[in-house]
């Protein structure tokens, strides 16, 4: 066996780990282009780069109404591995210009002459030296679809370099939906998607509480009105997932029934009324450089259904961003909204009105939007399982003590990532391991003094061009309550808080207790709890030194822990 510290291969590993900082910087750089205020992202598009349009002049259907089918394409060239780019320039109102360019039309058909142009509603873009094979996928995506005329998404080439705005890099991002059934009403975002022509394999149907099981980006509920302890499960389900990094939608009355669930409460802390107020199209739209605002023309705010609008209770906010809202008397009410949940969390859309159609521009702004939440990159990426034949992973307990061993049967590896859980959502690195590919490769790993009651484990495994998981190994410690528990927003913990969730079988007092890593108090206080899930925030001192610690709940001698790192 090898030992946990491994002395192999140190230049390799370093060199891994400063790819690993890099790229943490950078994921770092990004934090805020979901947020109001995005910084400009500008580079330079040069020429012979594609420009998909997404205004009303240069994407028309033979309806004269967008073309939705131009988000089936994007998603077509994205499962092909296609290196896609959004455009959307920060502080721009809404029906902005993104860029003017000096372009020539190649798809469907060619117009060589060049033209200046105005891009508007977020274009998507691929820079010249990505288009190799581009434009045989783009004639397949006409085909298997059966498209024909100006129902085949128009393609545009730069004909003279320009700079842009790049919000979102899609390089290696391929959305995949969860469309959830808890309602009863998938039906509704099933139409989406097959109005878009988004490909089937991109989309599938499940329920809230079967979120964590798959490999999606994405999860919508359509309207959902029920209130019992399966949509408890699911709604749980669904913050798990966002927890994560995975991005949410709620749209109808499934705004009011989670927002007002305790176990939602994903935009604010008082929850929501419905109004219903006819403001129709006289809207505002506060944040039109965001990736949900990216649509021209029009959007209804009291089109259809159970809950078209709404106000937020009092005036508990909570990291919310209004995208369409009523003016004058009525600014406060809201037909659409965002918040994104704390640190690298995903993001959570509501959408008002019960459904869209494809008559005409009001409801097909809504089904854009709808579009746009789908292609907003999530904060994780979602790859495949490595077959068991390939990696042995097991664990067991021993006392408190967590003991991992695997084997590697090929050469597959340049290096492992130790990934650690206390929902088997949400994993974060304990430790890595380089791997000699000459060595017949056994290891083993010792994770001291598991205090929850379940422990999730995965190996992240490098080649040094692709990532893979193994599956996940769970270890239950019964020296460990399991009365209640403890779901931390983000492990590490950065910022000036620890935030977490707690749920509780009674209504209550407990003693809330951090520990540092020698056993040392260093905050307690006496808090209420609620049946049911709870959420807490901690200051943490800015000054706090990096390690580990704990966060202990105790209620009457029940004892729930947690361990957080302070990176």
């Amino acid at each position: 066996m090898k030992p946990h510290y491994l002395t192999q291969n140190l230049k390799k590993l370093y060199k891994y780990l400063c790819i690993l900082f890099i790229l943490f910087l950078l994921t770092g750089s990004l934090k805020g282009q979901d947020l109001p205020g995005p910084a400009a992202n500008i580079q330079s598009l040069p020429l012979g780069s594609y420009v998909i349009p997404m205004d009303n002049t240069y994407q028309l259907n033979s309806s004269s109404i967008f073309n939705l089918k131009a988000y089936g394409l994007i998603v077509h060239l994205l499962n092909n591995s296609i290196k896609v780019k959004w455009v959307i320039t920060a502080g721009k109102l809404k029906d902005g210009i993104d860029f003017t360019a000096t372009t020539d039309q190649i798809k469907p058909v060619i117009n060589a002459i060049p033209a200046s142009r105005n891009f508007k509603a977020g274009p998507f873009v691929i820079f010249a030296g990505d288009t190799t094979g581009v434009s045989a996928l783009i004639d397949a995506f006409y085909t298997t679809n059966s498209l024909a005329g100006n129902n085949r998404p128009n393609i545009y080439r730069i004909t003279i370099p320009v700079n842009v705005d790049i919000r979102y890099n899609l390089t290696g991002f391929k959305p995949m939906a969860a469309i959830l059934n808890d309602g009863g009403t998938q039906a509704i975002h099933t139409a989406f998607m097959v109005a878009a022509s988004v490909p089937p394999a991109n989309y599938e149907v499940i329920s809230g509480k079967a979120l964590g099981a798959g490999c999606y980006t994405f999860a919508a509920e359509p309207h959902n009105a029920t209130v019992s302890p399966s949509v408890d499960s699911a709604i749980r389900g669904i913050r798990d997932f966002v927890l994560a990094g995975g991005n949410f939608l709620a749209q109808c009355v499934a705004v009011e029934s989670y927002e007002n669930n305790p176990l939602g409460r994903f935009q604010t802390t008082t929850g929501v009324t419905t109004l219903n107020v006819g403001i129709g199209t006289t809207l505002s739209y506060p944040n039109a450089d965001l990736g949900f605002s990216q649509f021209e023309g029009v959007f209804n705010a009291s089109l259809k259904g159970t809950t078209r609008n709404w106000r937020i209770n009092a005036s508990g906010i909570n990291n919310n961003h209004h995208h369409a809202t009523g003016t004058g008397v009525n600014s406060s009410v809201i037909g659409a909204s965002v918040s994104k949940l704390a640190g690298y969390g995903g993001m959570v859309f509501y959408l008002g009105n019960h459904d869209f159609t494809t008559a005409d521009i009001q409801n097909t702004n809504g089904i854009r939007m709808y579009m746009n939440a789908f292609l907003t990159p999530a904060n994780f990426v979602c790859l495949a399982l490595l077959p068991a034949e390939t990696v042995t992973f097991s664990g067991r307990m021993q006392d408190d003590m967590a003991v991992l061993s695997w084997k590697v049967k090929n050469d597959l590896a340049a290096y492992f990532t130790l990934e650690r859980s206390n929902d088997g959502i949400s994993f974060s690195s304990i430790s890595q391991f380089a791997h000699d590919k000459n060595d017949p490769s056994s290891y083993i790993y010792t994770d001291p003094n598991i205090l929850t009651a379940a422990a999730y484990y995965r190996l992240k495994i490098n080649s040094g061009e692709t990532i893979r998981y193994s599956k996940v190994v769970i270890l239950r410690n019964t020296k460990a309550s399991n009365h209640s528990r403890i779901l931390l927003n983000q492990n590490p913990v950065v910022g000036s808080a620890l935030a977490f969730s707690y749920e509780a079988d009674t209504n209550d007092e407990c003693l809330f207790t951090m520990y540092n890593n020698i056993g040392s108090a260093i905050y307690s206080a006496r808090k209420k709890t609620m049946k049911g899930m709870n959420t807490y925030s901690i200051p943490l001192n800015d000054a706090m030194a990096k390690g580990i610690y704990f966060v202990e709940i105790n209620n009457k001698g029940n004892r729930t822990v947690a361990r957080f790192i302070r990176p």
